[in-house]
């Protein structure tokens, strides 16, 4: 069995993904949530219900909630099975300037999109198959057997992704303002560097990424970008259905082979690196 773990799995991006997974590979999907089960269970019930796994009440501010949760993947399906681990839960506190600085919100801001990330990948990366275990695994598809990532993940190893944001980048900060959402964005770009060097340390056979989706039209970003916007692909403003088609679409190239070196940055919808 091969594993997909989504953490904040009922947002916008979220619940694209988990869809996606659901539709086009054959990854058993577990579905962490903050919310309750039932509720993303009904949102993603004409879908195979076999397999996906709703885990609810999963704080990334709460490690015993990450804890527990990867626990209960490791009993019912093993250890080195996961192919993929998503972290996609995140907030915006879009400061303007530093008279709207409140500690409480920035902290909060590193709480959940550095911290949670970080022990998400705590409990979760024991999970991944060494690279011995996992060329165990793939010898099946070199005999004709799918790979149940169907190409949404490498047939080279597994993935460690989080989404990060351009915003995050201090060679490409040119207007500045958001203190708090890009210096955890900041942060969380350096816990994927080393999270990188030590799954590569550690013969694990995944690479751990940061990217960057664009401006996606989603609960988050509408108090930014106003109720009304519209998409603007041109423009790298996107619908949930276009940004997760992009987001995929890196996925699938991410490898440690060849020249462009994904391990350990932070990369863009189009595929393109996003400088620190």
């Amino acid at each position: 069995m091969s594993v997909a773990i989504v953490q904040g799995s009922a947002g916008g991006l979220g619940l694209a993904l988990t869809t996606h997974l659901l539709r086009h590979t054959s990854l058993k999907v577990y579905a962490l949530t903050h919310g309750s089960a039932s509720d993303l269970e009904s949102k993603l019930s004409h879908l195979p219900a076999e397999r996906v796994k709703v885990i609810g009440k999963v704080d990334v501010t709460e490690e015993s909630s990450l804890q527990k949760a990867a626990e209960q993947v490791r009993e019912e399906t093993g250890a080195n099975q996961v192919r993929l681990i998503a972290c996609l839960a995140g907030i915006l506190q879009p400061e303007k300037s530093l008279s709207a600085i409140d500690i409480d919100s920035a902290l909060q801001s590193f709480k959940i999109n550095s911290l949670g990330h970080l022990l998400t990948y705590k409990h979760f990366v024991p999970l991944l198959p060494s690279k011995k275990d996992f060329n165990e695994m793939t010898a099946d598809f070199n005999q004709g057997k799918e790979d149940p990532a169907k190409g949404l993940i490498s047939k080279e190893g597994s993935l460690c992704f989080s989404l990060s944001a351009r915003v995050g980048s201090i060679a490409d900060n040119e207007k500045g303002g958001w203190y708090s959402y890009r210096a955890s964005k900041a942060a969380l770009n350096q816990i994927i560097r080393c999270l990188d060097h030590e799954l590569a340390n550690k013969s694990s056979s995944a690479l751990a990424i940061g990217y960057h989706p664009g401006t996606v039209l989603t609960s988050l970003s509408r108090p930014v970008v106003g109720h009304k916007a519209q998409p603007k692909p041109d423009e790298g403003v996107f619908t949930v259905e276009q940004a997760v088609e992009h987001m995929t679409g890196v996925m699938s190239r991410t490898s440690r082979e060849g020249r462009e070196g994904w391990g350990g940055r932070c990369w863009d919808w189009r595929g393109e690196r996003v400088p620190y």
